[in-house]
């Protein structure tokens, strides 16, 4: 169980929880807090990270939410440090070990007013079937392989400046259903795709219309 993992872990890098409830568990860095989800997601794969919102220019990890301060408190975070009523802040979703040991990296240097560090997304591990016996070299034809993927973009945070506009804009509610609750910012054309943090490309949606959209355009 994913959740598990993730409190056992902060425990022992960060200490025990300075705050629990029936919901969450509240760690202490330096002048920060995270917050872990006890209950949501369901899914035993899978954890939910509550984290300040970074400063401008830093960088921001692969599988966030990005919820405007203006949506007031965030759910299932208790007000922690970094996480009040008017602060924007970031929701992680863990899906595995390798993305757990970096964002321990991640919240180390937030904390520490460090640059940031990535915070990337676990792709589909391939299996691959070579046909050749145990220990046995393999031949492979250079000329067949394909060209190397260019690194993945860096992500920023969204400026607070671009933030208060978009709220202002989409008037503090979704844009797909008009709900005011659990609201988030969601490029148009997702940052995997070229999408820029500007007013243009960014909208207001709520947290299942946003999954629910995904990496569509």
């Amino acid at each position: 169980m994913l959740k598990q993992k993730v409190i056992e872990r902060f425990s022992i890098e960060f200490g025990e929880p300075v705050r629990e409830r029936v919901k969450v568990k509240a760690f202490r860095i330096l002048d920060i807090e995270v917050v872990v989800e006890v209950d949501q997601p369901k899914r035993q794969d899978a954890c939910n990270v509550w984290l300040p919102y970074p400063p401008d220019g830093q960088e921001i990890p692969g599988m966030v939410l990005e919820y405007p301060g203006e949506a007031g408190r965030h759910s299932g975070t208790y007000a922690s440090e970094g996480l009040k009523k008017g602060l924007p802040a970031l929701k992680l979703i863990l899906t595995t070990g390798r993305e757990l040991d970096e964002l321990v990296d991640y919240i180390r240097a937030l904390a520490a007013g460090q640059k940031l560090p990535s915070v990337s997304v676990d792709a589909s591990e391939l299996k691959q079937d070579t046909g050749a016996g145990k220990g046995e070299p393999i031949r492979v034809d250079v000329s067949s392989m394909p060209a190397p993927k260019p690194p993945a973009p860096r992500r920023e945070a969204i400026p607070r400046s671009v933030q208060r506009e978009v709220w202002q804009r989409d008037a503090g509610m979704c844009v797909e259903c008009g709900t005011r609750q659990l609201l988030c910012f969601d490029h148009i054309v997702p940052f995997s795709r070229g999408g820029s943090n500007t007013v243009r490309n960014l909208q207001l949606l709520c947290e299942p219309c946003n999954l629910s959209k995904g990496n569509r355009i």
